[in-house]
């Protein structure tokens, strides 16, 4: 499964991709084509986005893709 999350900004990304990285986590922040922001693109299962949630971490779900 692939999350794609938007950020508020760049430092909000960084910080959650830091967080995921340390638990384990594969992701990868991509700048938006054509559009401001940033995305944070994440592979695998879907306790990563509770442990943004648990942190504080800000972001709107973007899309998924693929099966769980």
């Amino acid at each position: 499964m692939k999350y794609i999350l938007q950020m508020p900004s760049y430092t909000y990304g960084q910080k959650a991709a830091k967080l995921l990285r340390s638990a384990g986590h594969q992701c990868e922040l991509k700048r938006r084509e054509g559009d401001c922001g940033y995305d944070l693109h994440i592979y695998g299962s879907s306790e990563a986005l509770g442990l943004l949630d648990k942190n504080g971490i800000p972001y709107s779900l973007k899309g998924k893709e693929g099966a769980s």
